[in-house]
């Protein structure tokens, strides 16, 4: 039996889920999320495994059983409420992104600083919330942007970046020719935008994440030392209060430089990680890593 992640990504999953979407009212489908979630949470399917076996890391030693449990269902739920959201959304003109994310005003004055500044932004995000509704809700705020995506998708995560191209987005599989492409945007003045805490290849070299070695890209690093780019980290989670999500960039870091390459790579990744796990661990119920992010056992 393929395994869940390989079967929810699937063009056959995408388009069950963009006509569910269409066409069932947005509280029944909330609630179909959340029987799902706790249905995946029973059934422990290999993807299970790993989304605990990250959030036990996350949350730290000892951590209690029973907030493992919710957090794992809340990361399933939010991940399938989100799609269904997305899919709504992009599909029925009267729901609109605005009904769905929350954009402050202080998100949007950083978004439009980045407006008037010479040598573009890494805008870098981690799996949170719903990233892609708020990549929609935040287009109309950035100059031109690029978004890094997995090389090779699955068939069913080409069909999400069509619907990511609605907002004028590029969206370029990670290659040499899209690194090419991205430092001539950021010279520009462009945005690049790329995920900080998905593993994509084991050459890179392990940093750590969370108190452990992890192999999380360094490329958005490079790129804004390559560049001069700046480094914004954004991020969108839903709330248990309005059940609204909000979208938030934060404020953009220079990247520290020591006359020594690997050194500055070195400095600038841990500050970013550092906040990548500040925001991680507020809100890990939210934090959708279905690929092991340490495949080794803790002590190891």
């Amino acid at each position: 039996m393929k395994d869940l992640y390989h079967v929810s990504s699937s063009p056959f999953a995408i388009r069950a889920g963009l006509f569910f979407a269409r066409h069932t009212p947005e509280r029944a489908g909330h609630r179909l999320a959340w029987w799902v979630a706790g249905a995946i949470c029973r059934l422990k399917p290999a993807v299970y495994e790993v989304v605990t076996s990250n959030l036990r890391q996350v949350l730290g030693p000892g951590s209690d059983e029973q907030a493992l449990a919710e957090a794992t269902r809340g990361v399933f739920y939010t991940a399938i409420r989100g799609y269904l959201d997305l899919f709504r959304a992009v599909q029925l003109p009267e729901v609109g992104i605005s009904d769905q994310v929350d954009v402050p005003e202080a998100t949007r004055a950083v978004a439009r600083s980045l407006w008037d500044r010479e040598g573009g932004v890494v805008v870098v995000f981690p799996h949170l919330g719903s990233f892609d509704l708020a990549g929609h809700a935040m287009a109309p705020y950035m100059p031109e942007i690029q978004l890094f995506a997995l090389p090779n998708p699955p068939a069913g995560f080409q069909m999400l970046n069509e619907s990511r191209r609605l907002t004028g987005i590029t969206v370029t599989p990670l290659s040499s020719a899209a690194l090419r492409q991205a430092i001539k945007l950021l010279r520009r003045g462009g945005v690049v935008s790329v995920a900080g805490d998905r593993p994509v290849s084991d050459l890179e070299d392990a940093s750590p994440f969370f108190g452990r070695p992890a192999r999380v890209p360094s490329g958005h690093v490079r790129l804004a030392l390559k560049t001069g780019a700046v480094v914004s980290i954004a991020y969108c989670v839903l709330s248990p209060e309005t059940q609204r999500y909000t979208a938030y960039l934060e404020p953009p870091m220079e990247m520290v430089r020591t006359g020594d390459r690997e050194e500055d790579v070195q400095v600038n990744m841990r500050r970013i990680l550092e906040g990548l796990e500040r925001l991680i661990r507020r809100w890990p119920d939210q934090w959708q890593m279905f690929v092991p992010v340490w495949p080794e056992p803790a002590g190891e």
